[in-house]
């Protein structure tokens, strides 16, 4: 297996997608290319981008995510793209395939996306698969839970979803020069090749534990009998309309932590609208009847996350065997950490070694198992985290 990476942050995208493919072309020789992924950031979320990477590529699979940010293995870009060519050995499997349109019955896409993926796996052992999605959260959530019932609800899921909402809503996601709204992709991988994922957040709780009290999806009406937002009211000394003009804020330093049975190990929902019921509305669900502690964020504790979650990979899967890492990285932590961005991806470089490849995206929310014992490999929605995704063979 080789699997080449290149980048480009070039002004002119036809120039940076010449560059990027030139360059991760130099890394995999005269290999046969099997499919592409291509992460790029908003400038780049245009037709032309895709029409000039078939062109150069020829007539393989390219999966493309589009968002405010990704990472190269230099630096994190606001204006760039990046390409990862995959080249598998005989021996390994994959198959790859698409869902548009599913807000009008997630549930059922996301089996049909299940069933879809799940062709030519027969008398195959299935390994992991990745899966983006740029459906709203509920609907994202419902997706990869019609996912779980077609490829089992303990099968090692990782990916993202990536909600714009400027502009370019729901068109952060392609397949084969396609965009797809409301839509998910996935890869599913087989046989021959061994993974590790890891997630780490690095937020802590403060405050005293909490219950949900009543709740629906992902939006929390009562915490403790009383309505949500009053656990942000009592900790701030701020009025509805002073939280509703610190919800950047808010988001990002301060979310919701969900209990998961292990002392440390919280499961993070970042708070996206207060309603006019006082209810509190999220990223991800939030079960009736759970435990919550409210969190708090900082750049240093962010970081320390970043050099946990690459350290695991490293003591996972060993330095030498690694082909490529794929870093998930929450758009909440590139907000916070600000200039020192840049740090995160050293962080990864210094910890992984020169000669790993990897490269990655921002995303809204992340796609990964939750570390505990308890959880069973169960995929969950993440928020503020940092998924690393190393491959090897």
């Amino acid at each position: 297996m080789r699997i080449g990476v290149g980048a480009s942050s070039a002004q002119d995208y036809i120039k940076a997608v010449k560059e990027a493919v030139e360059k991760a072309r130099a890394n995999i020789a005269n290999e046969n290319i099997d499919f592409a992924l291509v992460f790029s950031t908003e400038k780049f979320n245009h037709p032309l981008v895709l029409q000039t990477i078939t062109g150069l590529l020829g007539p393989i699979p390219v999966l493309g995510a589009n968002s405010r940010a990704v990472i190269s293995t230099v630096a994190s870009l606001k204006h760039g793209l990046v390409i990862i060519l995959f080249c598998l050995s005989k021996n390994m499997h994959f198959n790859i395939a698409g869902v548009d349109n599913i807000t009008t019955d997630s549930l059922t896409a996301g089996e049909i996306l299940g069933e879809k993926l799940l062709r030519g796996f027969t008398n195959v052992r299935r390994i992991f698969s990745i899966i983006f999605t740029n459906a709203d959260t509920l609907n994202s959530q419902n997706l990869i839970l019609g996912l779980q019932e077609r490829v089992g609800k303990s099968f090692p899921l990782a990916g993202g979803s990536i909600i714009n909402r400027g502009e370019q809503k729901n068109n952060s996601l392609s397949l084969n020069q396609v965009a797809m709204n409301d839509g998910a992709w996935g890869i599913i991988w087989g046989e021959k090749l061994n993974f590790s994922i890891v997630t780490k957040h690095g937020w802590q709780p403060i405050g005293k534990p909490r219950q949900i009290t009543k709740a629906s999806g992902n939006t929390v009406i009562e915490i403790d009998n009383r309505p949500a937002v009053n656990l942000y009211k009592e900790y701030f000394a701020q009025d509805t309309a002073e939280l509703e003009n610190n919800l950047e804020r808010l988001r990002t330093f301060y979310p919701l932590g969900i209990s998961t049975g292990e002392k440390k190990e919280f499961l993070l929902r970042s708070i996206l609208s207060i309603g006019p019921d006082g209810s509190l509305e999220f990223l991800g669900d939030v079960p009736e009847g759970s435990m919550v502690r409210l969190m708090i964020g900082s750049k240093e504790a962010c970081l320390a996350s970043t050099q946990e979650a690459a350290g695991a990979t490293i003591k996972n899967m060993g330095r030498n065997k690694i082909k490529f890492a794929m870093v998930l990285n929450s758009l909440s932590r590139f907000s916070l950490l600000g200039r020192m961005a840049n740090q995160e991806v050293k962080i990864i470089k210094n910890i992984l070694g020169d000669d790993i490849p990897f490269a990655g995206i921002y995303t809204s929310t992340e796609q990964a198992p939750l570390n505990t014992i308890n959880y069973l490999g169960k995929t969950y929605f993440h928020n503020n985290s940092i998924t690393i995704l190393a491959i090897a063979e």
